[in-house]
């Protein structure tokens, strides 16, 4: 009497997800503590650097977009914390030295020069603006100060 299996090369066998995912999980989690315990530095060295390094876009952040993402994670940060600071300090020095700048401002205002210049800026803001497809404002004001 001839075997029923004697004409199958191969045999397929169902194993749930369940059951496999368990065994994966313990071998992974059992090889990084067993290569963690060798040099555990180097891993964690490996982690950081590869933390910083991350590619990111402009804005710090991973964007769908793989094009966008040409930026170093740290760079960005750091410029951004330097942006910060640089814009602190430009505050301050403006602060420290705002009487000074007005007084700048108003010999400019004084000059015949100076009130082309900001007559020129004017117009060509307000023929900018009214070019421009969306609702335009403009509001002028004069006001006369009594603290020369």
């Amino acid at each position: 009497m001839p075997d029923k299996f004697e004409n199958i090369d191969t045999v397929n066998v169902k194993i749930s997800d369940g059951l496999i995912r368990p065994i994966v999980e313990t071998k992974i989690r059992a090889a990084i503590v067993a290569e963690m315990s060798k040099d555990p530095q180097k891993l964690i060295d490996a982690i950081v650097t590869e933390a910083l390094d991350y590619k990111v876009g402009t804005d710090g952040k991973l964007s769908r977009h793989s094009y966008d993402n040409k930026h170093r994670w740290l760079s960005v940060v750091l410029s951004n914390i330097i942006r910060e600071e640089a814009k602190r300090a430009l505050a301050e020095l403006i602060e420290e030295n705002k009487d000074k700048i007005k007084d700048s401002i108003k010999k400019m205002l004084k000059k015949e020069s100076g009130l082309n210049k900001i007559a020129g800026a004017v117009i060509s803001g307000m023929t900018e603006s009214l070019n421009c497809k969306y609702s335009s404002r403009i509001e002028v004001k004069f006001e006369t100060s009594t603290d020369d």
